[in-house]
């Protein structure tokens, strides 16, 4: 591996943090990720992470991906309940009036919860001698050598009531704090021109809840499939996932448009599954056991896409991970 520098600094301890740091350890001498949140000990949802109480699955792309990185993490996974899936065989993907054939693949994902997933990668990450992680942490501001043209570091305040602060030098500063970045903010007070905006306007809104996933549940509903996704298409462009998580759990999630929005109440949660074009998730959760509230999120404003102002950010040695809704990629053309 090639030697880049002495000390990277990543801001952001979710998942795209975590793994940005995992591949900075291979290039310098120390890696230290910032983050602000204190971080739980036990697979909770945090508050810096406002999609943790949603559905996720991950996809073997991802898992091919994490398990080079971390050898073994996909029996690590599974050991701590995840449900492992193939991809094209083992779930019911239906779009614009049709099922997709099923066929078995080498497409492994898992079904695993974000706030599992995400503390078994930190788990993995901070075991190697050159990361430290230190959480409750707040990126005040990158500091910013005007006669070199460059970010040398980044200037901290410690979140444990003191209101310490201190200057960390670095190499390499990487953004991946998500959606609150501060990083334009900063890089126009550094007097670089603000990129340019792509606006996109989704009136997206969806609702999730944790059922008692009962192993009937796949035998006499789903036809022997472990998940199900309903894309949002014609006519209503109403749409549900439905997945295994660990702690033998389902997650399902379900979503309109514009002023077609999940209701927020038990009864018009299951009413709202009954009205999707095929009858599975309603089978499903018509008689099980919830485990959560209902949790909603949407998406009623305006969503900025920033385009990278690439020499800019190459000049300050500043990269920057743009915030992007894992829930609004398959609809915002980055």
């Amino acid at each position: 591996m090639a030697h880049v520098g002495k000390h990277a600094i990543v801001v952001g301890a979710g998942i795209g943090g975590l793994l940005a740091a995992r591949a900075l350890a291979d290039h310098f001498d120390e890696v230290t990720v910032l983050e602000r949140d204190a971080l739980p000990d036990l697979p909770d949802p945090r508050k810096g992470v406002p999609q943790g109480r949603h559905t996720h699955g991950l996809l073997a792309r991802g898992r091919e991906i994490l398990e080079q990185s971390f050898p073994g993490f996909t029996e690590e996974m599974i050991a701590q309940g995840a449900v492992p899936a193939d991809l094209v065989n083992d779930g019911l993907w239906f779009n614009y009036g049709v099922y997709l054939h099923n066929a078995p693949s080498q497409m492994v994902g898992l079904g695993v919860s974000r706030p599992t997933l995400e503390g078994c990668v930190r788990r993995r990450l901070v075991k190697l001698p050159n990361i430290r992680l230190l959480e409750r942490r707040d990126v005040v501001e990158p500091v910013f050598d005007r006669m070199s043209d460059r970010v040398t570091g980044v200037r901290v305040r410690s979140k444990n009531g003191s209101d310490d602060r201190e200057t960390i030098g670095a190499d390499l500063v990487v953004d991946t704090s998500g959606r609150g970045s501060s990083s334009p903010t900063w890089l126009t007070a550094f007097g670089f021109a603000k990129p340019p905006e792509e606006q996109i306007t989704i009136h997206l809104g969806y609702v999730t809840r944790f059922y008692r996933l009962k192993p009937e549940h796949m035998a006499n509903c789903l036809h022997g499939r472990k998940f199900v996704i309903m894309a949002a298409c014609s006519p209503d462009f109403r749409f549900g996932a439905l997945l295994p998580q660990e702690g033998e759990r389902w997650t399902v999630t379900l979503g309109g448009y514009r002023d077609d929005q999940v209701p927020e109440d038990d009864a018009g949660f299951v009413e709202f599954a009954r009205s999707l074009q095929q009858p599975e998730i309603f089978n499903v959760i018509q008689n099980a056991e919830p485990l959560t509230p209902l949790t909603s999120y949407s998406l009623f404003r305006t969503c900025d896409a920033i385009t990278r102002s690439c020499a800019a950010f190459r000049k300050a040695i500043w990269c920057m991970a743009m915030p992007c809704a894992a829930s609004i990629q398959p609809m915002v053309k980055e």
